[in-house]
């Protein structure tokens, strides 16, 4: 009965996880299509200009980049009120996906598809996992902390699951290189 119970709380979380990034990447499109036409005009000239830009990010350079939003969420998982900081996090990532979509598409119309699948995409198979993964597993130890029971048993399964979630984390760091050499890969391309 305590398994049922765990395995619903689990697909809940992730559902309002993946709900979250959904609404965020819709959110990051809105904004992008309700900017003003100044600011718009000024995106839409550098997007145009990018490809012609000769200086290639380091792997180092672009694995720091998405692993700082990786430490985040996986920081505020260990704070009791941590669900602002990861959930903000969070956020700013499925935000930016969404910009980053909508802007390819205005930038360079139906072309802009074609575009962001073969230069935005591929690293986003590895990153959108890896960043789900995390706020998963942030928003689920969160709540975890915070059982009672006694104290031989909570010390030893506290320890377990700070030992779990140090693990998922590992893990999503490997999605995060992953997608920083898919992406450095990209670039040369």
């Amino acid at each position: 009965m305590k398994k049922k119970n765990l395995d619903r709380q689990v697909q809940k979380i992730i559902g309002i996880v993946c709900l979250s990034f959904l609404l965020g990447t819709l959110g990051g499109a809105a904004a992008a299509n309700l900017l003003p036409s100044a600011e718009k005009d000024g995106m839409i000239q550098f997007l145009q200009e990018m490809p012609n830009q000769d200086v290639i990010p380091s792997f180092g350079a672009l694995f720091w980049k998405y692993l700082k939003y990786d430490i985040i969420i996986w920081a505020g998982g260990w704070m009791q009120m941590g669900l602002f900081l990861s959930g903000a996090a969070f956020l700013f990532r499925s935000v930016s996906v969404g910009f980053t979509s909508a802007m390819f598409l205005m930038t360079h119309g139906v072309k802009g598809i074609f575009l962001a699948m073969i230069s935005f995409l591929p690293q986003n198979l590895l990153l959108i996992p890896a960043y789900i993964l995390m706020m998963s597993a942030a928003l689920y130890y969160m709540m975890q902390w915070q059982e009672k029971g006694q104290k031989r048993t909570l010390k030893r399964e506290r320890r377990r699951k700070q030992t779990e979630y140090c693990i998922l984390f590992g893990v999503s760091i490997l999605l995060l290189a992953g997608a920083a050499g898919v992406e450095r890969w990209v670039l040369f391309m």
